[in-house]
């Protein structure tokens, strides 16, 4: 599912201020939707998988501690870059830690992980299509099952709203609000990845 053209992501200012404060709810999507590119960024830079899990933990606990000071609204200020800057530290704090053994990085790899640039190791658009997919579970996990069903159905699989609605024996009102809501919350989540 294809919602906009590719442009550097950023993340919904919501989610951000939800796991800000506090708010579990928003942490937790929050962890959810991003660790997994965290933990394919370290793969990249050639850690191995439990390293990269390590390092994935500890870029997440740094962002808990440093969110509050993340400002979103600075002129180039993407969630994306500075979750990078904070993985390649770990990274390299890491490296650093285990000079007895330390993690054994290729060499294209060790360019990824040495670099300065807020870019990561990563195409943007395999970034944002991550995004857009782990947003879809995070929302389905979060989501009544009958209504996920109506909005994949008609959203996703291009379904006549009012099959669907025989099928499930709703009116097609139903079904045109429940997609509608699953489709309000999706861009809600995902307003803000593409600047």
């Amino acid at each position: 599912m294809k919602l906009d053209a590719v442009e550097e992501p950023s993340t919904h200012p919501s989610l951000l201020e939800r796991a800000r404060y506090g708010d579990d709810e928003g942490w937790q999507m929050l962890v959810q939707v991003y660790g997994p590119i965290v933990y394919r960024w370290i793969r990249r830079c050639g850690a191995q998988s439990a390293d990269a899990a390590d390092v994935m933990q500890e870029t997440f606990l740094a962002v808990a501690k440093a969110l509050p000071r993340f400002n979103l609204d600075q002129t180039g200020a993407t969630f994306r870059g500075w979750l990078w800057t904070i993985a390649r530290n770990k990274l390299r704090d890491r490296q650093r830690a285990n000079q007895r053994s330390p993690i054994v990085l290729d060499g294209e790899a060790l360019q990824w992980a040495e670099r300065e640039s807020s870019d990561p190791p990563s195409e943007l658009a395999d970034d944002v299509q991550s995004i857009q997919n782990r947003m879809l579970q995070v929302l389905r996990q979060s989501t009544d099952p009958k209504t996920w069903q109506m909005f994949w159905r008609t959203a996703v699989e291009g379904c006549d709203p009012a099959t669907v609605a025989g099928e499930l024996n709703v009116s097609r009102w139903t079904v045109y609000k429940a997609r509608s809501r699953v489709l309000q919350r999706l861009r809600k989540e995902l307003e803000d990845f593409h600047r």
